[in-house]
């Protein structure tokens, strides 16, 4: 009888562990990402890596992260999540439009779909999330017509811009800033860094060295799309030697990272202010916790915007010790 008991006894204890678990080991969360061509790249898988582990032990579900570098490979790996009938798929598209036959596929599979940071045109995903790009280029526009209200009253404003890729975030951002910013606002030349510091300090570096005087000298602002980006372009600034003066005042970016912020009062003390539109690689556990709400019986649909903070040279030092900047940050101390 004693036997029979503890035999009872052990089987109970599964069953209640099984009803806390809400039956999750059954089910499973694939997260799909990019591999890292880039730092704010690589900041993301660390968070998503390490969000998509934790919060599916967290809920008793399993998980599998999977990058991919290039288009081919990531639709190979929808097609095998696909076959193996996970729950739920978080999408982080190489380019969106290319991967929207392979992300139909998912949804016609009946398996729900969180789409993050590059949306897919006319596509009917259960959510997507991302960063509120048009509202960073709006505010982005809004700032640079401040910042110049006196050049702008006068006449024109000659600028450069430094877009990403030719994704749906450079180009919303990009609209963004072209919808508020002053008319006498013009776009003197533009590059596609592909988000390289590397390859924006070298466009910057040939825009400097083979333009004339009064194109160079003409430029009083540089509008970029991304924090490695504006490092890039900073830096071939500050290595210009050429006989030309440079009358740039203004630098804006996009994500806030420690590098640039921690070059803010350098840049200023060489007559160069910065605006910056925070954008956090941290973002992309949002989306995973879409995911796992999805999993766990929520009803999640729609569009998620994360919210932007505008950091200058007045406030950057604060920023550096808020939440944002906090959070971004917190994997370097484990």
């Amino acid at each position: 009888m004693k036997k029979l008991f503890t035999v009872f006894m052990a089987f109970f204890a599964v069953f209640a562990l099984a009803a806390c678990n809400g039956g999750g080991d059954e089910k499973e969360i694939a997260v799909i990402m990019p591999s890292a061509d880039h730092g704010f790249l690589g900041e993301s898988i660390n968070h998503a890596e390490a969000a998509t582990e934790r919060l599916a032990t967290e809920h008793g579900y399993k998980f599998r992260f999977l990058i991919s570098d290039d288009i081919v490979e990531q639709s190979a790996q929808i097609d095998q999540v696909i076959a193996d009938k996970v729950d739920v798929v978080v999408l982080w598209p190489h380019n969106g439009d290319e991967l929207k036959s392979a992300a139909q596929q998912i949804v016609d599979a009946g398996i729900p779909l969180i789409i993050y940071d590059r949306l897919i045109s006319d596509f009917n995903e259960t959510a997507e999330l991302l960063g509120d790009n048009v509202t960073i280029g709006e505010e982005t526009g809004n700032y640079f017509n401040t910042y110049f209200a006196d050049e702008l009253a006068a006449g024109e404003v000659n600028i450069l811009e430094f877009k990403g890729d030719n994704s749906s975030v450079p180009t919303q951002r990009s609209d963004g800033f072209w919808s508020t910013a002053d008319e006498n606002f013009v776009k003197f030349q533009e590059w596609s860094t592909n988000w390289s510091k590397d390859t924006a300090q070298q466009q910057m570096e040939t825009f400097l060295s083979t333009s004339s005087q009064a194109d160079v000298e003409a430029i009083k602002a540089v509008f970029t799309h991304d924090a490695e980006v504006a490092a890039g372009v900073l830096a071939a600034i500050e290595a210009y030697d050429g006989d030309y003066t440079i009358n740039i005042e203004l630098v804006s970016a996009v994500s806030a990272s420690r590098e640039l912020l921690s070059l803010f009062d350098h840049y200023e003390a060489m007559g160069i202010n910065q605006v910056v539109f925070s954008f956090s690689p941290a973002m992309v556990v949002d989306a995973i916790e879409l995911g796992i709400d999805i999993l766990d019986g929520e009803t999640v649909s729609g569009q998620y915007l994360v919210p932007t903070e505008m950091v200058d040279n007045s406030n950057f030092e604060a920023f550096m010790q808020g939440p944002v900047y906090t959070l971004r940050y917190s994997l370097d101390e484990e």
